[in-house]
């Protein structure tokens, strides 16, 4: 089931290439804090839910109550933190997060303009880890030879021209960043004169 996510920050993005976190195989994707009960988290557990009836009908209820217990869903009812520190990552302090993956398919990323960006660099300086994003998403129940699963695969993400750098990093320098410190240039008529 496709959803479209509107202004919602995107963390950990691997949009340009794959990678691989954990033991996992490299992938594309991204991490989304949702806030409890806000309204991101009331679309996403109804995609879960309309999934969940439509692949495992009158026995949804239990089998998705055994993948939630399990930790099998795409979305975490708890906060996203780092296995050396115990303390949440940059902002996923008091939110539940949505893991999104495309393990066989770049997804695409447009600016906030409608622009495509193709190139790895554009990609990475505007979709960047605390980017606030419209993100397109599909949401689907696995049943397979490996296995039941709600799984979330990233279509694609445009971004907003807003958010926050939760990475630790910098977007690199701006003219404006320098304003008074450059050096005027000399008009031609100063250096004739």
């Amino acid at each position: 089931m496709q959803i479209m996510l509107k202004n919602i920050p995107m963390a950990f993005p691997a949009l340009a290439e794959p990678q691989a976190f954990g033991d996992g195989e490299p992938a594309y994707g991204a991490k989304f804090p949702v806030k409890p009960n806000g309204e991101h988290q009331k679309q996403i557990e109804a995609a879960i839910r309309e999934v969940a009836v439509e692949k495992w009908g009158k026995d949804a209820d239990t089998v998705l109550g055994m993948l939630v217990e399990d930790g099998k869903v795409c979305l975490t009812m708890k906060v996203y933190k780092s296995k050396k520190t115990g303390e949440p990552y940059a902002g996923f302090e008091g939110t539940h997060y949505l893991s999104a993956r495309n393990a066989s398919t770049q997804p695409t990323v447009f600016d906030e303009y409608g622009t495509q960006l193709e190139k790895k660099g554009d990609i990475e300086r505007k979709a960047f880890s605390g980017a606030v994003v419209n993100a397109s998403l599909d949401i689907w129940a696995q049943d397979n030879k490996w296995g039941r699963r709600i799984n979330c695969t990233l279509r694609g993400v445009m971004t907003t021209g807003e958010g926050t750098n939760l990475g630790g990093g910098s977007a690199p320098a701006s003219a404006s960043d320098f304003g008074e410190l450059a050096k005027p240039k000399a008009d031609a008529d100063d250096l004739l004169g």
